[in-house]
């Protein structure tokens, strides 16, 4: 057989290879190689970042098929000339490597939440807007369809707020997805709904506070630096404590919709309960506050479905301004079993997951863009 026909036989891969997919001592990419760099010298502890020993096959990184006529995915004129199956998109992709590096296989933060139950892996994403710290307007660049933003290369901030009236549409549409998800024989997950009303209170997480936290938690965020504290949350009617955490931040991911209303942050937190008493904390009380009006009021409305995400809507009263804001969040326990499963090389749906956040991330987006929401 001819060398000719021998690489003509040969399939050739043009997707990038996802982070989770490098064997043990394999050579990152240079973009990869960059994003790792960049991390260990964030103000995290720079974590032993080891892939998985071997490439986990396409069925793997994506779980197990549907069931059903979509069991085959793209289809038609959509299946590409490779007659691939699944076609990532780049974003979603970007995310998974973020979450992956950042979270996943950061020996840190995988440490801490083995150490204790009373701390978990936080992975949240906002709906806002990425705005110039200069002109405070938001940010516009060359491009126009959805991208990640180069942090370190722009001078912007991110705000996470809604309009009064953004917020009662927004309602509106979630409160009608509720309703379709429980109609009798309807073909789509179940979506749960609550309501709470609490009030936050944050106090300094001073030394004494520190030393009562597990070891390596504490040694954490010791070396993470910064000013620490602990929010503490009561129902609004009882008084009743209801949780006590500390909100360790570990990084942010920023993405720029142009065609929406909307940006989007995607957060990587640690959520540790504080295991002490509340009493001889210090509250935070900023110049010429008080300690009522440093108080966020929360009322919320939660929507929920999959056991693997929950969508809060939330108007927030401090003193005399009011915020509207709306997050979702991915389920921890969730998100870390199909992780596992990527390193065992068992099938998963990992980058389903990620998938799943970020279109749902975009529904939402485009739904305030393109006008009131739909019956």
């Amino acid at each position: 057989m001819s060398t000719q026909k021998q690489m003509s036989l040969k399939r050739k891969r043009y997707d990038p290879k996802p982070i989770w997919a490098y064997r043990e001592n394999e050579a990152l990419s240079a973009e990869l190689q960059q994003q790792e760099e960049q991390r260990q010298q964030s103000r995290v502890p720079p974590p032993a970042v080891q892939p998985p020993p071997q490439a986990p096959s396409l069925a793997q990184r994506n779980g197990p098929p549907p069931e059903g006529p979509a069991a085959d995915g793209l289809s038609g004129y959509e299946r590409p000339i490779s007659d691939d199956a699944h076609i990532h998109d780049d974003v979603s992709r970007k995310v998974c490597n973020f979450i992956w590096l950042t979270a996943i296989n950061n020996e840190h933060v995988r440490n801490a939440i083995a150490e204790s139950p009373n701390t978990q892996l936080e992975v949240e994403a906002r709906w806002g807007q990425i705005l110039d710290r200069h002109s405070n307007s938001r940010l516009r660049g060359f491009h126009e369809t959805e991208c990640v933003i180069r942090s370190a290369s722009v001078d912007a901030i991110f705000e996470s707020t809604m309009t009064m009236e953004q917020h009662r549409r927004m309602n509106m549409y979630l409160n009608n997805q509720v309703q379709r998800s429980k109609t009798p024989g309807a073909p789509r997950a179940d979506i749960g709904y609550a309501h709470t009303r609490e009030i936050d209170t944050l106090y300094d997480l001073d030394q004494g506070a520190l030393d009562q936290l597990p070891p390596l938690t504490r040694s954490f965020i010791g070396q993470a630096g910064g000013r620490q504290r602990i929010r503490v949350t009561r129902d609004a009617k009882t008084n009743k404590v209801i949780r006590k955490l500390i909100k360790h931040r570990i990084a942010n991911l920023e993405i720029s919709s142009p065609q929406t209303e909307w940006d989007y942050r995607i957060g990587i937190n640690l959520e540790i309960e504080y295991p002490g008493s509340t009493e001889g904390l210090t509250p935070v009380i900023e110049s010429g506050k008080t300690l009522e009006s440093m108080q966020r009021q929360k009322d919320r409305m939660s929507y929920s479905w999959m056991g693997a995400y929950q969508i809060d809507l939330t108007q927030v009263t401090q003193g005399q301004s009011k915020n509207h804001e709306l997050e979702l969040e991915l389920s921890s326990d969730v998100l870390l079993d199909n992780a596992d499963r990527v390193k065992r090389k068992e099938a998963n749906s990992f980058e389903p997951l990620i998938n799943g956040m970020m279109n749902n991330l975009r529904v939402l987006s485009r739904e305030m863009t393109s006008g009131p929401p739909g019956a």
